[in-house]
């Protein structure tokens, strides 16, 4: 096992990098957003100064030089601090309008010391970006100061900045807050798989209703540990069965042996017994090496498609002479459509024979015994109905286990593994088998998955 503080800190640790990872991925995309915006900025000062250029000369196209004059000098005084600055000069260089005195040498990007500015000047405000034009005979040069652009991306620095810091911290709250509910529950299955080390198989993982993948592990461990302690409480009952079930056998036949050395030369009929007796015992140990090895699941390579009616029509030919030899009726209604399934013939026909012999065994005199398939859409349920006594209710959940009979006494012949090879061989093929009182009788359901486009 893990140390747990070893775990704690892979799991908090794994948290904050994800956190941390995640948090850098935030920051790039912040500073690219603040480049990107920055770019925009200066485009929307530069298509201002553009649609203020149309308008200007739409103005000179209907007002003539007097209407433009008049337009500059307007926008000039209305420009607070000087945020926007302009020029009209005409062919002959003379300034007729505008808020600076003379014009700069170059367009783009002009220091504030380049200029000489009428008016009051923003404080903040380090140069202009200027462009020129011409409308009819005039040059109009017209800039945007540069702390427009800067209090915008100021803002926007601030607004990124300040959201980064609430992800960052949120981020690493919730990495390190989802590290300590993992370390939890971590903690709880470590915790539970230890007290299974130490032998205590009741031992489950606390879970609650959720998605996430811890508790659908959870879910499984349990799973597996209800089957592991299924396995040993019944690997615990199967060497109790057998030791009471073949003890008594085994002294009887040391017994008759002892006394045939004895007593001297055996009769035929104590040789015969001797042998009856030893291949009962044979045969018990094959009915449990046969469950065990279905179980293992290793002759699901020889599954075909079957016809599940024709197969049933087999078992039901071959036990009408045993129920008419018992004083009994076996009536077998034959599906009208063919119902495949996948799997083994031999394990299926031995399968309900087993069903079909233990009703026989079990059942008096004049009882009715009833083969029958229904077929849904997607299950075929095989049931065998019969007439008789019943089962005990105390007995009705335990006689598909091994070794379970209904005689105290285990008096009659029989191991009590026949149904207990019913139910291996369902579930090999995936199906489900139960047992109902029905009163009068039984109904024994086989449940099969239909193959739908079989292979025949």
């Amino acid at each position: 096992m893990l140390r747990a503080g070893w775990r704690f800190r892979t799991s908090s640790r794994l948290s904050v990098q994800f956190s941390l990872l995640y948090a850098g991925l935030t920051a790039a995309a912040f500073i690219a957003a603040y480049m990107f915006t920055n770019v925009e900025v200066r485009s929307w000062v530069l298509e201002q100064m553009q649609a203020d250029l149309q308008s200007l000369r739409s103005l000179y196209s209907t007002d003539g030089p007097d209407g433009l004059r008049r337009a500059v000098d307007i926008l000039s005084r209305v420009s607070f601090e000087s945020e926007r600055i302009f020029l009209l000069v005409d062919d002959h260089g003379t300034v007729l309008a505008g808020n600076i005195e003379t014009a700069p040498l170059s367009d783009g990007y002009v220091p504030l010391d380049g200029l000489v500015v009428s008016g009051a000047v923003d404080g903040e405000t380090g140069g202009y970006w200027v462009r020129r034009d011409t409308i009819g005979p005039f040059v109009l040069l017209q800039g945007v100061g540069d702390h427009i652009v800067a209090e915008v991306l100021e803002a926007l620095g601030w607004a990124l900045a300040l959201g980064f810091v609430l992800m960052l911290a949120g981020g690493l709250w919730a990495g390190v807050r989802v590290g300590r509910l993992t370390e939890a529950k971590i903690a709880r299955i470590s915790a539970t798989l230890d007290k299974v080390a130490q032998g205590d198989l009741s031992a489950r993982i606390p879970t609650r209703q959720g998605r996430s993948d811890l508790a659908r592990v959870s879910g499984d461990v349990n799973k597996m540990l209800d089957q592991v302690e299924h396995l040993l409480i019944s690997q615990e009952q199967i060497s109790n069965d057998i030791a009471h079930d073949l003890r008594i056998p085994l002294q009887r036949l040391r017994q008759r042996l002892e006394r045939m050395a004895t007593l001297g030369p055996a009769s035929a009929e104590e040789i015969a017994a001797s042998i009856a007796q030893t291949e009962d015992i044979i045969a018990t140990f094959n009915a449990l090496l046969r469950i065990a090895q279905i179980e293992a699941g290793n002759r699901t390579e020889r599954f075909i498609p079957l016809d599940l009616g024709a197969l049933l029509s087999t078992v039901a030919e071959v036990f009408e002479p045993a129920a008419e030899d018992a004083q009994m009726t076996l009536q077998y209604l034959a599906p009208a459509q063919s119902l495949v399934i996948l799997g083994d013939k031999n394990l299926l026909m031995q399968m309900f024979s087993n069903i079909i012999e233990n009703a026989v065994r079990h059942c008096p005199a004049g009882t009715k015994i009833s083969l029958s398939v229904l077929a849904g859409p997607e299950a075929i349920d095989v049931r065998v109905i019969d007439d008789g006594p019943g089962i005990p209710e105390q007995d009705i959940n335990r006689v598909f286990d091994r070794f379970v009979r209904g005689e105290k006494s285990r008096s009659t012949p029989g191991n009590g593994l026949g149904l207990a090879l019913v139910r291996a061989i369902a579930q090999m093929h995936g199906g489900t088998v139960r047992i109902t009182n029905t009163h009068p009788g039984t109904t024994v359901t086989a449940r099969f998955m239909r193959l739908e486009r079989p292979d025949m």
